[in-house]
């Protein structure tokens, strides 16, 4: 059974402990990426890959699928899905007031193709998504650290 926390148990876990989530990167075959304006923090008004909390007894790759759908429509075939790798994700705010955020994020791959690009739509986490190339100088420093790794996994 998948469990959702109410949000003052929720801050009671963001304050002290880190956060199992998931991301999603889709990435185009011209080696560009999603990524979603955030409305929340932490990241609030950043350019950052869909991500999300994972649930109890929720597998990686049925979080991977529930929240690809619910933020961006994107049906996930898990063909064209592949784990990347799992990293540390530290900020000095959080959704609530004076409380850090640790996510320890399981990060995934999804080659996105043209069709599925038409048919995305935002959810109310975000106001914006746009494409952005792998090779900008200019993307959140943590989005860096997976590039890095994904140009290793595709041979870029």
């Amino acid at each position: 059974m998948i469990m959702f926390i109410d949000e003052k148990t929720y801050k009671i876990i963001v304050d002290n402990c880190i956060i199992p989530t998931c991301d999603i990167i889709c990435i185009t075959k011209d080696k560009t990426i999603l990524l979603c304006l955030r409305n929340n923090e932490p990241l609030k008004w950043v350019y950052y890959i869909p991500w999300w909390r994972r649930y109890k007894n929720e597998k990686m790759v049925d979080s991977a699928k529930r929240k690809t759908y619910e933020e961006l429509w994107i049906k996930v075939d898990i063909n064209r899905l592949t784990f990347l790798w799992v990293y540390d994700d530290m900020y000095d705010n959080s959704a609530f007031e004076w409380i850090s955020t640790h996510c320890e994020a399981v990060t995934f791959v999804y080659e996105i193709n043209d069709e599925e690009i038409q048919n995305i739509k935002i959810d109310n986490q975000h106001s914006d998504f746009k494409f952005f190339s792998i090779y900008d100088t200019w993307l959140h420093k943590q989005i860096y650290e997976r590039i890095k790794d994904i140009k290793k996994l595709f041979n870029f």
